[in-house]
């Protein structure tokens, strides 16, 4: 019998040490990196955005690239915001059924990022959800998201919001 590499009270106990990291580093501060990347441990994530929302809206999404410059994959397992800013952010990915043409979005629980290699997070791909907005997204703003990696721990990244 092969052992796993993780067991799930492991992965529970990582994801639940992450969300409690996450509200109390965000609680505690609110300044992430101001500049457009964002290097930890080998791990880069660059170009974190999102665009403004509708006046009623009360979700929406982030987009950015994490490039990995380390000779072993990575894992993204979590995404977080302050709970004063959404009620929770996650990692989707849109698709369409073949010859379909609606899209659908999928909760995806990790994101290998491969071994000196790049994910890009885009429009029609991955993509880090935000849920129950408190307020729509306008140009210009900033707020800091916590992703969750397996060997390069928890990044912090400023987003960006821009103009529809």
């Amino acid at each position: 019998m092969t052992p796993r590499l993780f067991s799930r009270p492991l992965v529970f106990a990582a994801a639940t040490l992450f969300a409690f990291t996450a509200v109390f580093a965000s609680a505690c501060s609110s300044s992430g990196s101001s500049s457009s990347s964002v290097k930890q441990r080998g791990v880069v994530v660059s170009n974190a955005s999102a665009s403004e929302s509708a006046t009623s809206g009360n979700n929406g999404e982030i987009y950015f690239t994490i490039e990995n410059t380390n000779a072993a994959v990575d894992i993204l397992f979590s995404a977080a915001v302050a709970q004063s800013f959404a009620k929770s952010a996650s990692v989707h990915e849109a698709g369409s059924s073949s010859g379909a043409a609606a899209t659908s979005m999928t909760d995806v629980t990790s994101v290998k990022i491969p071994a000196n290699g790049t994910v890009t997070f885009e429009p029609g791909g991955y993509h880090v959800m935000l849920t129950g907005l408190a307020a729509p997204l306008k140009a210009g703003q900033k707020f800091d998201l916590n992703l969750g990696f397996m060997n390069a721990g928890i990044i912090k990244v400023t987003v960006t919001v821009k103009a529809s």
